[in-house]
C-alpha cells in the first residue's frame, strides 16, 4: 500500500528506492529452532516440533516452515513491486540480507554472571562484585545495557542475540584497575559451562576491545560502541530473554543473530553469511562461485553504480567483475599520509571517549596496512606523502641522526612521491638538497619553490612526476605552502623563492593535460577550519580554483578532510603523524582518457593484530639501541601529565596557554634572570610533544614503563618537545616592541597557528574581537610562582625590558619582529629546558582561568564570532 501511495498517489519519480522487509527476521526468531532436530554437536533439541519442551510433539513442522517460506515470498513480492514501480528494465537492483541466522533455544543470564564475578581491591584488600548493586534474584537485574541501582557497578552488560558487550565503568574506585575488571570478566565467561548439558560448548569466543579491530575481516573497533569485553555465544545459546535467577534457561526465542560472521552449519540451520543478489542494466552475468563477494564490497559497488561517493570509513572494493562495460575502466588507488614528521614509531590513541588507549601508526605497521590496500588495488597504486615527512620537527629517533634514517625507511614503506613541506628547509636548502633528498628513492615535488633568478626548480626536485599504470598515465603536481618563508629560519631558503601555489599548479597541470589521463595535485597546505566534508582554509581555496586537476591531496595541518567541491574536485587531508591514512580511488575510462568516478575513505592504522614489517622494525630497533643509553636517561619528574595540548583542548597547543609552554618559558626566564631577564616568550609551533612519558609505555619512546604519579621525564621526551635545535637569545626590547610581539602571537586567533605565544614573567589580556594588531589590552607582571600581580607592564616605546626568546622568532620567524642583530646568543633551548626540569623536579605547573592566567582572552562582541576558546584550568 505504501509503495502504491508513493509512486501512484504522490507521483514520486525516484532515482533511488530503499526497500526493506522485516518479516523474514521476525519469523526466523519465532520458528527456526522449532524446525531444527539437533544442536551442532548432534545432541537432541528438546524443542524440535515441541514449543513447550514437554516431550509431546506439536505436529506443526510443515506449518512452521511454511511461515518462514511465506515471509521470504512476501519479501520477494515487495521487491518485485518495487522493481515494477521503478521501471524494471531501467533499474539496477542490489538485494542483501542485513545478517544471518542460527537456530537456538537457550538464554544466558549475563547480569547474574557479572554479579558472581569478583575483583580484588588492592587498597582495601577485599574482593568486590563487578555488579554489586544488582540482585540476580530480581527481574530488574535483567535490564539490558543498564548499570545497577547506583554507581558501584564496575561494569555493565549490553546484549543482542548471540553477542554480549561488557563496558567497564570509566570511574573505577581506587585499588581496582581497568585490566583487573576485564581479566575477571573474561575469565568468568570463558569458563562458562552448562550443567544441564555437560560438555557442550557455551561460549564461542571472548574478545577484548582491541581484538575487535579485525573480526573475520571486519573492523569493529568503533568509538563508544564496542565493549571492553565482547562475548560471543555458540548456538543454541544466546543472551536475550534470560530467566531471572538462572544462569542458563529456556530462551523464548528460537532463532537469533549476533554470532561470528563465518559461523556456518547449514545442516543445523546456522548461516551467518549474508546474501547478495545483483541484477539489472548495470550488472553483467557472473559466476557466484568464482566471484569473491564480501559484505564490505556492497556499499562501494552500489556507490560506484550510482555515481556517488563511497563510505568515508569503509574498506571494501568495487566489484568490477559484476558490472557491465567495466572492461575499459582502470582503477588507480592512491594511499596518503599527511604531515608525517618521521613518526617512525607508533603513538597511542583512545578508541573512544571512555576507554583505554591503543598504539597506532608507526612505519613498521603502516607498511603492512598499505600492503593490504595495494593488493586490493585493481590496476595499481601510488603511496604519496605531502611534505614534512623529514627535515625538522621530527622525534629524536630521526632528528638525532639528522633525519637521515627517514627517507630510506619511507622507501621501504613503498612511498612513491613526496611534496616538499616547509620543515624540510629547517636545516637549510643545502642540507635538504645534498644530504636528505639523495637518500630518497622517490621523487620530491614542488611546482612553486623555484630558483629566484631562473624561475626553475633545481635538479633535486621537480614540479611534477608522471606514473604509468598499463595503458593509462597519472600526473602528480607538487606544491609547498606559501607561508614557508615566515615559518622557517630566515636564510634557510637560500636562492629559492616560494611563489603563489595556484598559478604554479595550474601552469604545470596545463602542461601535463595532453600527456596524461588524470592529474592529482599533492602538496603542503591544509584546511584550517570547518568539518570533515565541509572544510575551510587555504587548501580548500586551492581545490576550488585548480584547473585540469581531479584531486587535491593536502597536508600541513592536523585536520581530516574528505570533500567534493562544487567544481567536481575531490580534496583530502589527514590527521598528522600517521595516525590516519586515506585511500583515494580514481576510475579512468581508457577509451577516452578521463576520470569517470572518484572516491576516498580514511582509516585508523591500529597496530592491534598487525605484524610489523620485519625489515623496517630491524632498522628502528637498531636506531633505538644506539639512542637508548642517552635518551632513556631520566632527567626529572612531574606531579601531573604535561601534554603538548593546551588548556583549551587544542592538540597542537596553539590556541591557549599550555602546561608545556609554561615549563619551557619558565626555564628560559629562570636561566637568564641573573642577567636581568624579566620575561620569556616562545612560539607554540616550536613545542612538538608531551614532556612527560606516556602511560602505557610505547615501544621505542625512550621512556620506561611506570605507574604514575610521579610522571617520568626523560631526555628523549625533552628532545621530542624541542627538536629544532633552537638557541635561546636575550635582548632588550621596548615596551612597544614587546606589545608588537604579543600582538603578532594572537593575531591569527581563533585560527590554530604556530605563532601563538607562550609566556613567562607576565600575564596579558587580548580582545579576540578587535582588529589584529590592536588586540592586546593590558599586561601585568607575574611573580616567581607565575601568579599575576597588580603591577602593570609598560607597553610604550619609552620603556625597556630584557626578554628571552628563541633565535627563530628573533630572526623574524612566524611574523615576529626581526630583532636578531641586537640579540645575545645564549644556550641551546632544549638543554636549558632539560636543566630546568632536573633542578625543579617534581614539576607542578598550573594554568589558571581568566583573569588570573598568563594569557587571557576577552570578547568584546558577545556571542558574535570570533569567540574566545573555552579554557579548562589545570588542577
Amino acid at each position: 500500500a505504501y509503495l502504491h501511495y508513493i509512486f501512484e498517489t504522490l507521483n514520486v519519480d525516484a532515482d533511488l528506492l530503499f526497500l526493506g522487509n522485516p518479516v523474514t527476521d521476525e519469523f526466523s526468531h519465532q520458528f527456526l529452532g522449532l524446525l531444527t532436530k539437533t544442536d551442532p554437536d548432534g545432541r537432541p533439541n528438546p524443542y524440535f516440533d515441541d514449543v513447550n519442551g514437554d516431550g509431546v510433539t506439536d505436529g506443526r513442522l510443515d506449518e512452521r516452515e511454511g511461515y518462514i517460506r511465506a515471509a521470504y515470498s512476501e519479501a520477494d513480492e515487495t521487491l518485485g513491486l518495487g522493481r515494477e514501480l521503478m521501471g524494471e528494465k531501467e533499474t539496477t537492483v542490489m538485494a542483501s540480507s542485513d545478517h544471518g541466522f542460527a537456530a537456538q533455544w537457550l538464554a544466558i543470564n549475563a547480569r547474574k554472571l557479572l554479579f558472581e564475578t569478583t575483583v580484588h581491591n588492592t587498597s582495601t584488600g577485599m574482593d568486590v562484585s563487578v555488579h554489586p548493586s544488582g540482585n540476580p534474584a530480581l527481574a530488574g537485574s535483567l535490564s539490558n545495557c543498564r548499570a545497577g541501582q547506583g554507581a558501584a557497578d564496575l561494569a555493565k552488560a549490553c546484549w543482542a542475540g548471540g553477542t554480549l558487550q561488557i563496558y567497564v565503568n570509566p570511574t573505577l574506585p581506587t585499588g581496582i584497575t581497568y585490566e583487573a575488571v576485564r581479566t575477571a570478566v573474561t575469565n568468568k565467561f570463558s569458563g562458562l559451562t552448562d550443567p544441564g548439558t555437560p560438555g557442550r560448548q557455551v561460549i564461542l569466543k571472548v574478545l577484548q576491545k582491541e581484538e575487535l579491530r579485525d573480526v573475520d575481516g571486519t573492523d569493529a573497533l568503533h568509538p563508544n560502541r564496542s565493549g571492553d569485553v565482547v562475548v560471543v555465544s555458540r548456538p543454541p545459546y544466546q543472551f536475550d530473554a534470560a530467566t531471572a535467577g538462572q544462569t542458563i534457561a529456556f530462551s523464548q526465542f528460537f532463532g537469533q543473530h549476533g554470532y561470528l560472521p563465518d559461523l556456518v552449519d547449514l545442516k543445523h540451520n546456522i548461516n551467518m553469511h549474508g546474501t547478495f543478489v545483483a541484477a539489472g542494466p548495470g550488472i553483467q552475468h557472473f559466476s557466484a562461485e568464482k566471484t569473491e563477494i564480501r559484505a564490505i564490497d556492497v556499499a562501494p559497488t552500489l556507490a560506484f553504480l550510482m555515481g556517488i561517493p563511497g563510505p568515508q570509513n569503509a574498506s571494501g572494493k568495487i566489484l568490477y567483475s559484476i558490472i557491465k562495460g567495466a572492461g575499459n575502466l582502470r582503477e588507480i588507488t592512491l594511499l596518503n599520509i599527511s604531515d608525517w614528521h618521521a613518526q617512525l614509531t607508533p603513538l597511542t590513541e583512545a578508541a573512544d571517549t571512555v576507554g583505554p588507549a591503543f598504539t597506532i601508526g608507526g612505519s613498521a605497521f603502516l607498511k603492512p596496512w598499505f600492503d593490504v590496500f595495494r593488493r586490493e588495488a585493481r590496476d595499481g597504486s601510488l603511496t604519496l606523502t605531502g611534505g614534512d615527512s623529514f627535515g625538522g620537527a621530527t622525534p629524536p629517533i630521526s632528528n638525532f641522526f639528522g633525519d637521515k634514517p627517514t627517507p630510506p625507511i619511507m622507501g621501504m614503506m613503498g612511498v612513491d612521491g613526496e611534496a616538499i613541506g616547509n620543515h624540510q628547509f629547517d636545516r637549510g636548502e643545502t642540507y635538504l638538497r645534498t644530504e636528505l633528498i639523495p637518500l630518497a628513492s622517490f621523487p620530491m615535488l614542488s611546482a612553486n619553490v623555484v630558483d629566484g633568478t631562473t624561475g626553475l626548480t633545481p635538479a633535486e626536485w621537480s614540479p611534477s612526476a608522471t606514473y604509468r599504470f598499463g595503458d593509462v598515465k597519472l600526473g602528480v603536481v607538487g606544491f609547498t605552502t606559501e607561508a614557508t618563508p615566515s615559518v622557517v629560519f630566515p636564510g634557510n631558503l637560500g636562492p629559492f623563492e616560494v611563489r603563489p601555489v595556484l598559478p604554479a599548479v595550474n601552469a604545470e597541470a596545463a602542461r601535463l593535460a595532453s600527456k596524461t589521463d588524470a592529474i592529482v595535485a599533492l602538496g603542503h597546505e591544509g584546511a584550517t577550519g570547518g568539518t570533515l566534508d565541509n572544510p575551510t582554509g587555504p587548501l580548500i581555496d586551492i581545490a576550488d580554483n585548480v584547473l585540469n586537476v581531479e584531486t587535491v591531496i593536502g597536508d600541513h595541518n592536523d585536520q581530516q578532510v574528505i570533500s567534493f567541491r562544487p567544481n567536481g574536485v575531490l580534496v583530502t587531508e589527514n590527521r598528522g603523524k600517521g595516525i590516519r591514512f586515506t585511500r583515494i580511488r580514481l576510475v579512468i575510462d581508457r577509451s577516452h582518457g578521463s576520470v569517470v568516478y572518484k572516491t576516498a575513505d580514511f582509516h585508523k592504522p591500529w597496530t592491534i593484530g598487525v605484524t610489523p614489517d620485519p625489515a623496517i622494525q630491524a632498522e628502528i630497533d637498531d636506531l633505538n639501541a644506539q639512542l637508548a643509553p642517552i635518551l632513556g636517561a631520566q632527567i626529572g619528574t612531574a606531579t601531573k601529565f604535561i601534554p603538548r595540548a593546551d588548556q583549551c583542548g587544542g592538540g597542537t597547543g596553539r590556541t591557549c596557554e599550555s602546561l608545556i609552554g609554561n615549563v619551557v618559558t619558565d626555564s628560559m626566564r629562570t636561566a637568564y634572570s641573573g642577567i636581568g631577564v624579566k620575561f620569556a616568550i616562545t612560539n607554540s609551533g616550536g613545542l612538538r610533544a608531551d614532556l612527560t612519558c606516556p602511560t602505557p609505555d610505547l615501544a621505542g619512546d625512550f621512556c620506561p614503563a611506570y605507574t604514575p604519579p610521579p610522571f617520568v621525564i626523560t631526555r628523549g621526551q625533552s628532545l621530542a618537545v624541542l627538536p629544532f635545535g633552537n638557541i635561546v637569545v636575550t635582548v632588550d626590547v621596548s615596551g612597544a616592541e614587546l606589545k608588537t610581539m604579543l600582538e603578532n602571537g594572537v593575531s591569527r586567533m581563533p585560527a590554530v597557528d604556530g605563532r601563538f605565544p607562550q609566556v613567562s614573567g607576565l600575564c596579558f589580556t587580548y580582545d579576540i574581537a578587535a582588529a589584529a594588531g590592536s588586540r592586546v589590552t593590558s599586561a601585568v607582571t607575574a611573580d616567581a610562582s607565575g601568579n599575576c600581580t597588580a603591577t602593570p607592564v609598560d607597553l610604550t616605546a619609552g620603556s625597556t625590558h630584557k626578554i628571552a626568546t628563541n633565535d627563530f622568532m628573533a630572526n623574524g620567524g612566524d611574523g615576529y619582529p626581526n630583532i636578531y642583530n641586537r640579540s645575545t646568543t645564549q644556550d641551546i633551548m632544549e638543554e636549558v629546558t632539560a636543566d630546568y626540569v632536573t633542578a625543579s623536579s617534581p614539576l607542578a605547573p598550573v594554568v589558571k582561568a581568566a583573569p588570573d592566567g598568563r594569557i587571557n582572552c576577552a570578547d568584546s562582541n558577545g556571542a558574535t564570532a570570533p569567540n574566545c576558546p573555552t579554557l579548562v584550568p589545570s588542577p
